[in-house]
């Protein structure tokens, strides 16, 4: 999808804890609808980079813009209103809980029968399979999420942050845990998601070949630095690896 100018502007962003500069003087541009794939070493600070953008960090300093106006993320729940989701592999799946239970976790919906209130949880079962097939995928929503794959878990997980429908989807992933054809099928699945609802998404992953596969942009950080930024095939995995090193 092509971009039709800055949907999100990042400006001199800096995070300091105490004396040590998690981010120095951070500054990009992402487009409606593009893929960043943001990597770099440990402590390169792109975790960081995403709980400031997901609100669950205040920058020390700069400024963020969205769709050019100035913004600032008071928490997570303001972020999401402002049309900023964040999916965390693993981590927000309960795993003795079923699909569709973790699926509608903290949003339950309820049907009125007189003057009480019910769980609906034939809609919630309903509208789960239907937000998973909607991306061509199919398993069982009544399965606890312990007995799913990887790849399983982190479409569930993106699954429901996408059905918040928010303008961009962050990613704070793995995929190294993952098969090879687990890491295809997430590849897929990400790829039809941009490509159907033009959601603009970062994505942060050690899995280097996962991320040219997928990134439109690459950012690559290290030690709290921007060390490039650009156009995926303009770089290689070697000049990755060669930026990310000091």
């Amino acid at each position: 999808m092509a971009g039709s100018g800055p949907m999100l502007e990042v400006k001199n962003i800096s995070k300091n804890f105490g004396k040590v500069r998690a981010l120095r003087s951070m500054s990009f541009e992402l487009e409606k609808g593009k893929i960043l794939g943001l990597v770099g070493d440990n402590g390169a600070g792109k975790s960081t980079l995403l709980k400031i953008l997901s609100g669950d960090l205040q920058p020390s300093a700069g400024q963020i813009y969205l769709e050019s106006k100035a913004t600032r993320f008071k928490s997570p729940a303001d972020a999401m209103k402002k049309g900023i989701a964040i999916a965390y592999q693993f981590l927000e799946l309960v795993d003795i809980a079923k699909v569709w239970e973790n699926f509608f976790m903290g949003r339950e919906l309820t049907k009125r029968i007189g003057p009480l209130a019910f769980l609906d949880v034939q809609r919630m079962k309903y509208l789960t399979a239907e937000a998973i097939a909607k991306y061509g995928h199919t398993f069982d929503i009544e399965r606890e999420v312990r007995e799913l794959s990887g790849e399983q878990r982190q479409i569930i997980a993106v699954t429901r942050a996408i059905e918040a429908n928010p303008e961009i989807l962050l990613l704070d992933e793995s995929f190294t845990l993952l098969s090879l054809d687990g890491r295809k099928d997430i590849v897929n699945f990400l790829g039809e998601v941009n490509k159907k609802i033009g959601i603009t998404m970062i994505i942060v992953s050690h899995d280097l070949e996962l991320i040219k596969t997928l990134s439109h942009y690459i950012m690559v950080l290290r030690a709290g630095e921007k060390m490039f930024f650009g156009h995926t095939d303009k770089i290689s995995i070697d000049q990755i690896v060669k930026y990310m090193l000091p």
